[in-house]
């Protein structure tokens, strides 16, 4: 018995000093990156606050790494329990346990330090980006607009991805085999969704990701939870950045501007309660 408890005691004494090792390796990996690339002082605090933080976060295990090994079934299960979070949304109640499973291989997560920009102005829009935890300010010509906090989803409603993604399907040169979605080619109808706005961390964030491009691939074989799912996330998303989207509203809505979404509308109000 005693040798039994010895022994446990003994392995897992062995596997926290393996993973103190690993840190100690890959910390002094990253100092002589600064050395050889001569690395800005700025540019290397933020590289240690965010090596240091992050493996804090996840003890240096790469999910995706860890998972890749698994068959396509078994990572989906543990997918969806990872990001159980984020698919318990109302946004996905009418999607059923495939469709769910298959949409989990699509979130990664994400992770943004103080002062780090989530997306740029101009920044092609690659994710839909939910926060778990943090706050973060939305900024359009050097005006806060927003602050989003947990819970909040920020990104860009599905209808021109899912309207690239037919083009390229059934559109002239168009290939049902070629990616949906656009990331700067042409070819079969893809475009480029654009960021209008800055997003900028103020806080520490964890963050969920869903892959739009991915995203479409699933909508596209679950069409019955499509067109629900296009209508839905422009109403879900506390603020939608797509360049175009406000002046499209306004269009329709000329005569009350706030009206150009019931969760932007929520987040403008909460920055001015804030702000007051």
């Amino acid at each position: 018995m005693h040798a039994v408890v010895f022994g446990n005691v003994t392995a897992i004494i062995q596997r926290m000093y393996s993973r103190r090792s690993l840190y100690h390796t890959k910390w002094r990996d990253l100092k002589d990156f600064f050395t050889l690339h001569q690395i800005p002082k700025e540019l290397k605090q933020r590289m240690q606050d965010y090596f240091q933080t992050t493996w804090s976060l996840n003890h240096g295990i790469d999910i995706q790494e860890t998972l890749k090994e698994f068959p396509e079934e078994l990572r989906g299960d543990v997918s969806m329990h990872l990001h159980r979070e984020i698919l318990q949304l109302p946004i996905f109640e009418a999607a059923s346990q495939g469709c769910l499973k298959l949409l989990s291989l699509h979130i990664r997560t994400n992770f943004c330090a103080p002062g780090e920009y989530l997306i740029h102005r101009g920044d092609a829009l690659s994710y839909i980006y939910y926060i778990c935890n943090g706050s973060m300010e939305v900024v359009q010509n050097d005006m806060v607009v927003a602050i989003l906090g947990k819970g909040d989803l920020v990104g860009s409603d599905m209808k021109m991805h899912l309207q690239s993604s037919s083009m390229g399907c059934n559109g002239p040169g168009g290939g049902g085999d070629g990616p949906p979605g656009g990331t700067g080619g042409q070819r079969g109808g893809d475009i480029v969704i654009k960021s209008s706005s800055d997003v900028r961390a103020l806080t520490y964030c964890d963050l969920k990701c869903i892959h739009m491009q991915g995203l479409v691939e699933v909508l596209r074989l679950y069409p019955e939870y499509q067109q629900q799912f296009t209508n839905d996330i422009q109403h879900d998303l506390t603020f939608n950045v797509r360049e175009g989207y406000e002046a499209e509203v306004s269009t329709i809505q000329p005569q009350n501007w706030q009206l150009r979404s019931y969760t932007q509308t929520n987040s403008l109000k909460r920055f001015s309660a804030i702000d007051s």
